[in-house]
């Protein structure tokens, strides 16, 4: 019984030397996690980013700061930091944080996106001289594989699925709105003269230019003999966008922004309406065929519906998108999820 007994106060006397040990070597000596903690510090972690943000548990590190702000000068032309900035780009990845948190956590929700990633990512490599080169791009980028750009691109179609689904009800424009802004601006809107035109064009860069403006010549005999202008445009242009819908160019303005603007379309020279004539620009030879031309004057409703259309849903989707995103970053921040330190 008295040999149980000193055992047992053996062991507690080696447990006890052995807490105060670690204790004296962590105090004194080694400064570890129960020194950071009297002193209301906390150890760095080896091998582990410095984190300027924790959103839902998920860390935004200081490094990815760093880079997107200097994704952000170069694209402003900023040659030096703007200290003031930086706030308002660790929230920008803050909100790209939540936006993938929110897909992630509704994606039994969103449309499945894999074959539309698959489809653009097909369409990227097809710009690319082989398989190994567009390979060599993803991993310049940072990809390990064509795999995981195409998971990333799934990710970021369902992302912008939920957005759509969640401002679409902010964003609808009626006629009557679209009316009552075009009465407010017409006078504001000046149309310059304009009419419509289609053209057939054959590229002369790095061609025998002789021979492309012979076979410009021929398919020029063949219209002034008859033949359709949208056929023969879909069989000989070489214009890849136009050459599909018959050479439409659609309708072109007399403005110095014009495409093209070498070309006859206007003024004293301008080419007839109705008659298909061979004009030679910088870019290769084009068969041109215009409509009347429309003088100039004020754009009547039927000419600014879409664009007005267009810019009222504009500025309806940026203020419904403002308001999501400063919704979901406030409920964050009040449930105590998100955590910033920028320094």
């Amino acid at each position: 019984m008295k040999l149980s007994s000193l055992k047992y106060s053996t062991i507690k006397l080696v447990i006890f030397s052995s807490v105060l040990l670690y204790l004296g070597v962590d105090l004194l000596i080694w400064h570890g996690p129960l020194w950071h903690k009297i002193h209301g510090d906390t150890p760095a972690t080896p091998g582990i980013e410095e984190m300027v943000a924790v959103v839902y548990g998920e860390p935004i590190t200081l490094n990815q700061l760093n880079r997107h702000e200097a994704e952000q000068n170069i694209l402003a032309g900023r040659r030096t930091p703007e200290p003031a900035r930086r706030a308002a780009m660790l929230m920008d990845l803050v909100r790209a944080k939540l936006l993938h948190i929110r897909t992630r956590y509704n994606d039994t929700r969103l449309p499945n996106c894999k074959e539309a990633a698959e489809a653009e990512v097909e369409k990227l490599a097809t710009r690319a001289t082989s398989a190994s080169e567009f390979e060599a791009q993803l991993r310049s980028q940072g990809y390990e594989s064509r795999a995981q750009f195409t998971d990333k691109l799934e990710v970021t179609l369902q992302s912008e699925a939920l957005l759509e689904q969640a401002i679409a009800e902010h964003c609808h424009v009626t006629d009557a709105e679209v009316e009552r802004v075009y009465e407010q601006l017409k006078n504001e809107l000046p149309a310059p003269a304009r009419r419509q035109v289609s053209h057939i064009f054959l590229e002369t860069l790095n061609q025998d230019s002789a021979a492309i403006e012979q076979k410009a010549k021929e398919i020029l005999s063949r219209l002034q003999n008859g033949a359709d202008f949208a056929t023969l445009a879909r069989e000989c242009s070489q214009d890849a966008h136009t050459a599909p819908i018959g050479g439409n160019l659609g309708t072109i303005e007399d403005t110095g922004e014009r495409p093209l603007p070498e070309l006859p379309l206007f003024g004293e020279k301008a080419i007839p309406a109705g008659i298909p004539c061979a004009v030679q620009s910088k870019w290769g030879w084009h068969i041109l065929q215009a409509g009347e031309i429309t003088p100039a004057g004020k754009r009547t409703l039927d000419e600014c519906r879409e664009s007005i259309r267009s810019a009222i849903e504009s500025a309806r989707r940026e203020q419904a998108l403002n308001a999501w995103f400063t919704g979901a970053v406030r409920e964050g921040f009040i449930k105590k999820r998100i955590q910033t330190n920028v320094k």
